[in-house]
């Protein structure tokens, strides 16, 4: 039987008894102090627990420091699950403390701390006293983000309590993954495994879901991080990316399907995620037609599609029919509806035709690219090449000038996505963490959560990898330029968020004023992936130096003149943006961190560029 879920949020529930007993606390948050949610069905914390299990019995730990504890119900689950020696529960509030006083007193593991959390830098004596049996010789490995498997941090991240506050989970994390690399604060023995539960929105900048999303803590979290994955979500429709399209959304679901499968990961039916839903086509055609563009519903297509089935129960077509003035409104209404509608799907249309154009010449590029390294090849050849290339430039102006800008607008943010996915090897390479993602999050049913208010929470396991692929090459640096790398590199993150539509070539003049496009592709050849090609003055044909095996498309040759004009920042790789961080270090005469960062056009301050965060 369906349950009747209360209309107000904060009203609690009989069928999860942690609830009535969350109420006092959460009643005392009057005005816009903004609550702290609970994952309060047991059964469904089971569900996760089961799901990460593998993650965490792999080197499993035998201390558990738990921030923001709460209700104390998630730490008693993860408590039994891995039976650690310490538990140490750092709960800033005082409210929680009644519920948890019993569960300390339970087990002679635990120990409840009160201490602020937000703004905390120095760890060292919290670690000593609390966690004695830490030190360096937990810390593994001695790649370049040396491990601690010993500790486990269990981190309930509370949002901002106002609109006013900036301590928001994103920068808990990207002040978490700092230290990583610094090997400072909580990862000062290693770097330490983390289970958290956060806002869903602040789990999409952790785990961006398309270019668009990809921030300065999503795109750090996916240079170093072995394991980044979303385990349980109140999965909501409006948050899938439209910009994506219909087709490469299903795509993924079903390479996700996949991968789940080879694994022998089996989601119970009360806990797969709700399907997607498409749009319906329209049946009115309307004076500018355009092919039906299948796309994810969201709210404004179903009150569009509502406005439009009230109005044919009546059973006519037009106002002249009736003298009834409600009808004549609802007719009136279905007609503007029937309007949004194809305005809707022509957008999109506009949108995908745009993106397919950029990607046949992206294709055309690659093709020519191949085309110069073969001996084979004759010039007269790859000048019909280039003919070919100017005049599916040319083709795409035209159209790109011939729809109204309102018809078009976002269609970059669709371009790159398909871009990405066009050289994602079927999504197993995707840039996009998400895209690569072992199984589909649990489904979180929305009374599963209390206060039962928007957005939701969201569970995320987070574990970081010792030899990140991306940062390979400052291995070989002194500890000191490498630290400096690292901090080039923090700042080059704000502008894939801030100024992620920056066409590269703009960025690259601003740091590189003395050297060539070609000359920068030739020290970094990952940034000629998506560039455009011509053949160079003079030169013909020529292959790649002896005993390489890489592919033209994705390699310099000197034969080519390259243009990163039509190349946005955003869809760079954490690898090209690690190159041109460590290309920068290594010039003779180069600006401090404060002024670099103000070149590449920000306002950010000493400690957004790589200093203490908080």
């Amino acid at each position: 039987m369906k349950r009747l879920i209360p209309k107000f949020p904060r009203t609690a529930v009989p069928w999860f008894p942690m609830t009535a007993k969350l109420y006092p606390v959460i009643m005392k948050y009057r005005g816009k102090v903004r609550t702290r949610q609970h994952l309060v069905n047991e059964d469904l914390l089971d569900n996760i627990l089961e799901r990460v299990s593998p993650y965490l019995h792999r080197n499993q730990p035998v201390d558990v420091l738990d921030l923001w504890p709460g209700d104390g119900v998630w730490s008693s689950k993860v408590n039994e699950l891995l039976q650690p020696r310490r538990h140490v529960l750092l709960e800033p509030s005082e409210r929680y403390h009644g519920l948890l006083t019993p569960l300390v007193q339970s087990k002679s593991c635990y120990k409840l701390v009160q201490q602020e959390i937000y703004g905390k830098s120095d760890w060292s004596d919290f670690m000593a006293t609390n966690f004695p049996e830490q030190g360096p010789q937990n810390r593994e490995g001695c790649g370049i983000i040396p491990k601690n498997d010993t500790l486990l941090v269990v981190a309930n991240l509370p949002d901002a309590v106002s609109a006013t506050n900036h301590f928001t989970p994103s920068r808990w994390f990207l002040n978490f993954l700092n230290t990583c690399l610094k090997q400072t604060e909580l990862n000062m023995y290693g770097a330490v495994r983390v289970l958290a539960t956060m806002s869903v929105n602040e789990v999409s900048v952790m785990l961006p879901r398309s270019v668009t999303e990809r921030a300065r803590t999503g795109v750090f979290a996916e240079t170093i991080g072995l394991h980044n994955i979303e385990i349980a979500s109140p999965h909501d429709h409006e948050r899938s990316p439209q910009s994506r399209g219909w087709d490469s959304l299903t795509a993924n679901a079903k390479r996700v399907a996949e991968r789940a499968a080879a694994h022998g990961i089996i989601t119970p039916p009360d806990r797969q995620l709700p399907p997607l839903e498409v749009v319906r086509q329209s049946t009115r055609h309307p004076k500018k037609e355009a092919p039906y563009q299948p796309r994810v519903s969201t709210s404004l297509h179903k009150k569009i599609f509502a406005t439009i089935d009230a109005a044919d129960k009546l059973g006519i077509d037009s106002s002249a029919e009736t003298t009834d003035p409600k009808a004549k409104g609802l007719i009136r209404k279905r007609g503007l509806a029937f309007t949004a509608l194809a305005r809707d799907n022509l957008a999109a249309y506009n949108r995908h035709k745009l993106t397919d154009m950029i990607l046949e010449m992206d294709e055309a590029g690659r093709t020519f690219a191949r085309a110069a390294a073969d001996p084979k090849e004759s010039v007269e050849g790859l000048k019909a090449m280039e003919d070919h290339m100017a005049s599916l430039e040319s083709n795409f102006a035209t159209f790109f000038s011939s729809v109204h800008h309102a018809m078009r607008e976002k269609y970059e943010h669709t371009a790159d996505d398909a871009r990405l996915t066009r050289i994602s090897n079927n999504f197993d390479d995707s840039y996009l963490v998400h895209d690569r993602r072992p199984f589909e999050p649990l489904y979180i049913h929305s009374d599963e959560i209390y206060p039962r208010t928007s957005p939701g929470q969201g569970v995320l396991y987070f574990e970081a990898n010792s030899n990140p692929p991306a940062l390979k090459k400052t291995s070989d640096l002194p500890s000191g330029e490498r630290n400096d790398v690292f901090e080039r590199f923090f700042a080059l993150l704000s502008c894939v968020g801030i100024r992620g539509k920056t066409p590269v070539s703009e960025i690259l003049e601003r740091l590189f004023p003395m050297e060539s496009i070609n000359d920068i592709v030739r020290d970094i050849p990952s940034l000629a992936i998506f560039a455009g090609r011509r053949l160079k003055s003079g030169y013909g044909p020529m292959p790649l130096p002896d005993g390489s095996t890489s592919d033209p498309a994705f390699s310099y040759q000197e034969n080519i003149d390259y243009d990163l004009s039509n190349v946005r920042f955003r869809i760079l790789s954490t690898e090209a943006l690690v190159d041109i961080a460590i290309k920068y270090e290594q010039l003779p005469e180069k600006l401090d961190i404060i002024h670099f960062g103000r070149a590449l056009g920000g306002t950010l301050t000493h400690a957004q560029l790589g200093g203490d965060l908080f």
